[in-house]
């Protein structure tokens, strides 16, 4: 018996499946993928190579994600987050102030159509400088809190800053207040102790995040939530790029370890914080929250600044943060500020903090001078000539390491949030930030951020140019893995 005519129409039938498996992945990438560059990396790996390329694609190619989200939503007989197609109701800026500038008007329109969120009159915003202030802050608003509490945070150590929630938490529960706590699966895993384990042990309902499951959802461990956010009785609410631990308080000789700013917000966008949490814990598999316990429709005005909640992730239809910011740099005619610990903006960012300060706008960027990551820093700077070369001012912050999140526009317009200004945050990180439209707020933020600035050492071209050979070659390395830095 001929022992190749019996093996060679099976390994022909085995060819043909897998061409016509890369043509039919072929086209659904091709349907499903938005951007040229993702589509063309993709039918490279599954062309390439067939077989690892298909798994591959097949794990780590394709949201479903998505459809997850929108399930979630559905329990809660919520719409889905689909393109937005029309107008939505509530106040526009022009009903907030009506000499609100054109640019400024149009801005408020994508950001209504992008997020698919209103823009709420009457907040209050005020700053908390460093975890000291913010954690005393936010405990006083636990330990008088009556209804309800909510935190969402990515990362939360059972340190002595953690336990300090965690103390002030079950305080709140033995009062009778209904307390949900959220902590990011792998960010519940920082240092020895998972803290999820401690807040049980206390009786208090506490849920992670997108947790690994031995399932094709270990393909989206990844994918994970930074968001910090703490509610109060749906009053009262806290956000910004601060976690829950130690770093952010002082060594033991008094020395700051961390910079950073927080926000302690009051009005209407509680609310609409307190939306983001609802999606994002019926997201983690667990019961619906009771309206009549969690919703707040007769909350009183805070102040006087008009804000929206930007909720953002994965599962969202647009990369709602990165639209906001290119809207902004192209509604600025002064002078922009950029704080943040990560930056590593992908090429439309770039594009439009090039044409802003080629326009004469005054582009100041400010990151630190010494990284937690130090492999982050070095791929940052190697993108950085470009930036400085168009008439970008870079300057670099002493230590302490400043995690600082923020964007102020013309000392008009305030973002600040959790997104950092990298790939992992305008893509693959559920997120979330506030913008603001108020001059007196942005004024503040500028007075606030000036004496960083003044501390700061600026870069220059040469300077650049003049990096160690070592280090440009591996921040170029780095930089091709930016997306997942």
């Amino acid at each position: 018996m001929d022992f190749e005519a019996m093996v060679w129409p099976d390994g022909v039938a085995i060819a043909f499946s897998v061409l016509a498996i890369q043509i039919l992945v072929s086209i659904h990438i091709l349907n499903t993928k938005d951007e040229v560059r993702s589509a063309i990396a993709w039918c490279a790996v599954v062309w390439l190579a067939p077989v690892f390329g298909l798994i591959f694609y097949g794990l780590f190619g394709i949201s479903r994600i998505k459809r997850r989200a929108v399930a979630a939503r559905e329990k809660r007989g919520l719409a889905p987050r689909i393109t937005p197609s029309g107008a939505m109701s509530g106040p526009t800026i022009t009903d907030i102030n009506a000499n609100a500038a054109n640019r400024w008007v149009s801005h408020d329109l994508l950001a209504r159509r992008v997020t698919a969120s209103e823009l709420t009159a009457g907040n209050s915003v005020e700053p908390l400088n460093g975890g000291r202030e913010a954690y005393d802050a936010m405990i006083c608003a636990i330990d008088g809190a009556e209804k309800t509490v909510a935190l969402s945070t990515y990362i939360f150590q059972a340190d002595q800053a953690g336990r300090r929630f965690v103390a002030a938490l079950f305080r709140a529960k033995e009062r009778g207040v209904d307390v949900k706590v959220l902590v990011d699966a792998v960010g519940n895993l920082y240092g020895l102790k998972p803290v999820t384990n401690l807040l049980r042990r206390h009786g208090i309902d506490v849920a992670t995040f997108n947790p690994a499951r031995v399932s094709w959802r270990l393909a989206f461990f990844n994918l994970r939530t930074h968001r910090k956010m703490l509610m109060i009785d749906g009053s009262i609410a806290f956000t910004g790029g601060m976690n829950i631990r130690k770093h952010h308080l002082e060594d033991k000789h008094g020395n700051q370890r961390v910079r950073d700013t927080h926000f302690k917000l009051a009005g209407p966008i509680v609310q609409q914080m307190i939306e983001t949490f609802a999606d994002d814990w019926l997201f983690s598999n667990q019961p619906m929250l009771d309206d009549e316990v969690w919703a707040d429709t007769n909350v009183k005005a805070g102040g006087k600044i008009a804000a929206r909640a930007i909720s953002d992730g994965p599962d969202e239809p647009f990369q709602k943060t990165a639209m906001l910011m290119e809207s902004a740099l192209s509604s600025a005619r002064e002078r922009v500020q950029i704080i943040s610990p990560y930056f590593l903006p992908e090429q439309e960012l770039v594009a439009e903090l090039k044409q802003a300060a080629l326009r004469g706008v005054k582009i100041d960027i400010l990151i630190p001078e010494k990284n937690n990551l130090p492999f982050f820093s070095v791929a940052a700077m190697s993108g950085m000539r470009q930036l400085v070369s168009a008439g970008c001012n870079l300057y670099l912050s002493p230590p302490p390491f400043d995690h600082t999140k923020l964007m102020i526009v013309d000392g008009v317009w305030t973002l600040f949030g959790s997104s950092n200004w990298d790939a992992r945050s305008l893509k693959l990180n559920f997120e979330f930030n506030v913008e603001c439209y108020d001059p007196d707020l942005g004024q503040q933020m500028c007075n606030w951020v000036k004496p960083r600035f003044d501390k700061a050492r600026q870069v220059t071209v040469n300077d650049l140019k003049n990096r160690p050979r070592s280090h440009r070659i591996f921040g170029r390395i780095m930089w091709l893995a930016s997306p997942y830095l």
